[in-house]
C-alpha cells in the first residue's frame, strides 16, 4: 500500500501551485498579458514555475513506483524530503536568491532523480 508518496505529491504540487500563482501575480503587477514582455522578473517567474513542473511530475512517478517496489518508508521520506528542499531552494534561487543556491538545488535535484531511477531499477530487476 502506498502511504508515503501522497504526502510528497501534495507538498510538491502545492509548491507548483504557489509558483503558478506567483507567475499570475507577476503578470498582473507588470501588466504583461502574454510571454515575458522582455522583463527579467517575468521570465524568472515563468521559468521557476515551468522548471518545477518539469521535475516534480517525473520524480513523483519514480517515487510512487519505488514505493510500490517495496522500498522502506524511511528511504522514501529521505528522498522525498531532500527533493522537496531542493525544489524550494531552486524556486527561491530562480526568483530571488543567489546563483549558488540555484546551482546547488539543481544539482541535488538531478542527483536525486538519477539515484531514484537507479534504485527503482535495482528493486525491479
Amino acid at each position: 500500500m502506498v502511504t508515503e508518496t501522497p504526502v510528497f505529491a501534495a507538498l510538491l504540487l502545492l509548491l507548483v501551485a504557489l509558483l503558478a500563482v506567483n507567475t499570475s501575480m507577476t503578470r498582473m503587477r507588470l501588466r504583461i498579458r502574454l510571454g515575458d514582455g522582455g522583463d527579467e522578473r517575468m521570465t524568472r517567474a515563468i521559468r521557476a514555475h515551468a522548471n518545477a513542473f518539469e521535475h516534480v511530475l517525473p520524480f513523483l512517478f519514480l517515487l510512487f513506483f519505488y514505493e510500490q517496489s517495496g522500498a522502506c518508508a524511511a528511504t522514501i521520506r529521505w528522498a522525498g524530503g531532500l527533493f522537496l528542499a531542493a525544489r524550494v531552494g531552486h524556486a527561491v534561487g530562480m526568483l530571488r536568491g543567489p546563483f549558488d543556491l540555484l546551482r546547488l538545488s539543481a544539482t541535488l535535484t538531478a542527483l536525486l532523480e538519477v539515484w531514484l531511477a537507479l534504485a527503482l531499477l535495482r528493486n525491479v530487476l
